[in-house]
Order: C-alpha cells, then structure tokens, then sequence
C-alpha cells in the first residue's frame, strides 16, 4: 500500500446516508404492523437498528482487510455459499411457500446474499488468474458458466426466481468486462433463456406476479393489489411528500411496506425530492464504484469493484422499478435501506470491501481505460495486472 492513500470518504459517507435513511424509514413503515402483531412500534426498528450496528462493524473490519486475500480464498468462499444454498433445503425456514431463509443462532439468514458476493469474488479471480484462457470455451468458460447455472438452478428452488436472475445476469456481465468472448455469452444467455422462460412460467407465483403487473388497473383487488397500493403511495406524496412518519399506506394498505415496498414510502413521506435523492445516492455509488475500479493496482482488483458496483446498483434499481410498476413484483430489498438482516450486513461488507480497494488505488492517468479490461472489443483494452495486493 503506498503512502499517502486514502479511503473513499465520500463513498462512506454516502453510505451512510442512505443507512441513515432507512432507519427512519424502517421505523416509520413499521411501527403499525409492530403495534398490531407484536404490540410495539419499536419491534421492528429495535431489531434493524442491531443489524446496522453489525453492518457497520462488518464494514469496518472488511475496509481493513487486503483485498487481495479474497482472490486466494475464493473457491473456498463459493463452496460455502453453495453450502448455505444446499442446507436451506434441510434446515431451511419457510415462508410464504419459499423456504429462503437458515436458522442461525437467532438469526434468520439468507444465503443467496452471501452467494451473490462470494460468486463475483471468485469469477473475479476466475479471470484474473486466466487472462489467456479466459476466451477458450473449455478450459475458461464453461467451468464458470457451469458454476452460475448450479448456482441459478438452487435459487430457482427455493423458489426464489428474481435473484436467481439476478445472479445469471451479474455473472454474464462481470464475464463480459473480464473478456470473454461475446459469441460464447450471446449463444448460453440465448440457451438458458430458451429453457428458463417455459420453466419459470409453470410457477404459478411467476405468472401471477406478470398478470399483476399487466393486468394492475383492471384486477385491484386481486395480483395487482400490491403494485396498485405502492403507485398510490408514490403518486400521493406529489413533490415534497406528506412529512416524516404522517404516510397513509403504512395502515395496513401496502403489503411489505417497511421491506421490498419502503421505497414507496418515501415517495409518499417525502415526495419526489426524496425518491429522487436515493436515486441519486445510488447512482453515486456506481459512479464510485466504477471509479475504483479504474484505479485499481490489478485485475482482480478492477473486476471485484465493477461487480460490487454492478450488484448494489443494479438491486436497487431492480426494486425501484418494481414499486413504479416498471417490473413485476419481485423478492429484492433495497440495498442499505430495507428492513432485513442479510441484505444490510453483506451489502455493507461489500462496501468495506470496495472501500478497501479505493484505498490502494493508483491516481487516475489518461491511459486509466486503455490499461483496462477488455481487448478487442473497444470497450476496454486488457490491462497488465501489477503484483498481488495481500
């Protein structure tokens, strides 16, 4: 690490912001469902509130450690995380007819937030350890493709069908940027795709989440219900929203309100400046993100950063358009926001990883983007990895 480096302050305080957020959102969208199943406004927010704290720990000490090691333990990482995914089907809790969650300690776990990160750790060292081999079909592909599709298929049956997506798409694009030939990408998202849709459509929560979403202004009070509610929310709170706390739809209205759905909220309690301004946030992280990624001191470095980046970012677009009605209903939270325990805390880590990357940057040059990424495609041109930063 070279002297004089510096974390990515403003990357942590724009963090922070948005965890500040959602505590005061988490408290105002839950007090009345705690009051009436747990007789306590502050059920919900106590509970948050200890998961922050855990978060932020977690952020910290993962800000300390040398990004470097993560490329070394990957595939010890991504067997655990297929572990996590394999016990859920012993051991798991079941909700709402998916059983997602593990029981540990007191805890209620998800492990495909845990595989979503350990799986771009260990594509990221994928290709930085086979930047020669990464464009072969048989020796630098299909091994990773292989992994996402176990990966995929034991989140599709939980059932959990949006972050199983999720998975598949991050991986294709962190593959992208590694170098991968576009042939190989095109013909097995094309393949996957071709097997995938009929499947997930015999799900019948799959195609009632559609006709929710198609069907949302005909049918209130059946599928489209919850979208119909989160649009009121929304459309209510106008410019400036009703005040912190007086919203309307958190009586019982809108189902999930203090999770998957608080971005509704907002736009209710604060109106379109506020929804605007998490916007915002995100999109300021992905820029930050990006950034780092950049300055990196190495490849593995460069794709770890861009798949944070891409994996935060992208969740919480997937939910904002989710509560707009741009998307169907899907089981994604909004990252550092949402009322949930295992979304926060690796979301958080993630960002103590990504911090931590920040901090062992070069300073940007002119020749930042052509030392970089891909060759051959003119998006970006391979770059010359300097030594391991362990």
């Amino acid at each position: 690490m070279k002297k004089g480096s510096k974390y990515d302050m403003n990357l942590f305080f724009v963090t922070c912001l948005l965890v500040a957020l959602g505590l005061i959102m988490v408290f105002s969208a839950s007090q009345v469902i705690g009051r009436e199943r747990f007789s306590s406004s502050f059920f919900f927010i106590q509970r948050h509130a200890i998961r922050v704290g855990i978060g932020m720990c977690c952020l910290f000490v993962f800000m300390k450690i040398p990004f470097g090691i993560y490329r070394k333990v990957s595939v010890w990482g991504l067997g655990l995380a297929v572990m996590l995914l394999v016990s859920i089907f012993i051991w798991g809790h079941e909700a709402r007819g998916a059983s997602r969650w593990l029981p540990v300690f007191k805890f209620m776990l998800q492990p495909v937030e845990v595989a979503k990160f350990a799986l771009i750790i260990f594509i990221s060292a994928w290709i930085s350890e086979r930047r020669k081999k990464i464009k072969d079909l048989k020796t630098g592909y299909l091994p990773v493709l292989g992994i996402v599709t176990l990966m995929a298929v034991l989140v599709i049956l939980q059932p959990n069908v949006s972050n199983a997506a999720l998975i598949v798409v991050l991986s294709m694009v962190l593959l992208f940027i590694g170098g991968c030939r576009i042939i190989h990408l095109v013909s097995s998202a094309g393949i996957m795709a071709a097997i995938a849709v009929p499947v997930l459509y015999s799900f019948p929560h799959v195609r009632e989440r559609f006709s929710g979403l198609l069907d949302s202004g005909t049918d209130l009070q059946g599928p489209g219900w919850q979208l119909n509610q989160s649009l009121i929310a929304i459309g209510s709170g106008f410019i400036c929203g009703c005040g912190p706390g007086r919203g309307h739809q958190k009586y019982s209205f809108l189902p999930d309100a203090h999770t998957d759905f608080i971005y509704s909220i907002i736009g209710e309690e604060f109106g379109l400046i506020g929804t605007l301004v998490v916007l915002t946030l995100f999109i300021i992280i992905f820029k930050k993100a990006v950034g780092t990624a950049k300055r990196a001191p190495d490849t593995f470095g460069y794709l770890l950063a861009n798949g944070i980046g891409l994996a935060i970012f992208s969740t919480a677009m997937i939910n904002i358009s989710m509560t707009l009605g741009l998307l169907p209903v899907v089981g994604l939270p909004l990252p550092l926001v949402s009322y949930g325990g295992s979304s926060l805390v690796t979301s958080m880590a993630a960002i103590g990883i990504l911090l931590n990357i920040s901090s062992r940057g070069r300073k940007p040059s002119k020749r930042a983007g052509k030392d970089i990424g891909r060759s051959g495609s003119g998006i970006y041109a391979r770059r010359r990895p300097a030594k391991d930063t362990v």
